[in-house]
């Protein structure tokens, strides 16, 4: 592609079991870069293990930001979260592109003020289905549903002041969010794959959660739209890092 090159800068926020390792090819970085390679050869990566306690010195170690998804709750009293929530608001206010997945869309509605419970609807695992409800200009090419993989049992409830719904339904109403021109995040993982889930729900970290083993075994039909998902989450950041370089007159 002719486009300049981004750094990515990865805040993960969890570690893949080895028991994956055979599906995934390794953590969640080399997921993470493989998938938005596929869109945009002109991103590299910086990685910080946010769970293990790095994270970045400054916003501008990287042009664009990635939060990913994790077992953890964001209203854990754990210090990483509360550092991690404190780094989102430092990028928001510089006004860096920041993109989350799951917990990362958890936690950015955290940092700038939302509010994040366990839902009263249950877990959403499996494959789900979801409406495009308001388009944005990066959401290129179109689509007005899309396949996407979920895992998750906290949701996003209250959402922070002029934050705009583009995806949700009855089960998830904020299921993905623009909160400006620079963050937006998804409570879906486009980055995640069949065997994947199947692997997870098999393991002895479900045996006392048999009931959504079964719903999610019973959910795992059809195809993603993963690509097209990561399409859009590179338009967005080109069109966010644009943006911000225009704002600080660059």
């Amino acid at each position: 592609m002719s486009s300049s090159s981004l750094i990515v800068g990865l805040l993960l926020c969890d570690t893949v079991h080895d028991y994956l390792l055979d599906s995934t090819g390794g953590d969640f970085d080399h997921i993470f870069s493989k998938c938005l390679n596929q869109v945009d050869d002109n991103f590299t990566y910086k990685t910080y293990r946010t769970h293990l306690g790095e994270l970045p010195s400054s916003v501008d170690e990287c042009d664009v930001w990635l939060i990913n998804g994790s077992p953890n709750s964001v209203y854990y009293d754990l210090s990483w979260i509360k550092n991690l929530i404190g780094f989102v608001q430092q990028v928001h206010t510089a006004k860096k592109p920041l993109v989350g997945i799951c917990f990362g869309h958890q936690i950015i509605a955290t940092a700038l003020g939302g509010k994040v419970e366990k839902s009263h609807q249950g877990w959403g695992v499996g494959m789900a289905h979801y409406p495009v409800t308001q388009a944005a200009t990066w959401m290129q090419p179109k689509l007005e549903h899309y396949n996407i993989w979920v895992f998750y049992q906290d949701q996003v409830t209250e959402l922070p002041k002029n934050a705009q719904i583009l995806s949700g339904d009855d089960f998830c109403p904020a299921f993905m969010v623009q909160y400006d021109e620079f963050t937006m995040s998804i409570q879906g993982h486009p980055e995640l794959i069949k065997d994947f889930f199947t692997k997870v729900l098999n393991s002895d970290e479900f045996d006392h959660l048999l009931d959504v083993r079964a719903q999610g075994l019973a959910n795992l039909d059809g195809q993603t739209n993963s690509l097209i998902l990561f399409t859009w989450i590179a338009n967005f950041f080109r069109q966010a890092h644009s943006t911000h370089l225009r704002s600080h007159k660059i």
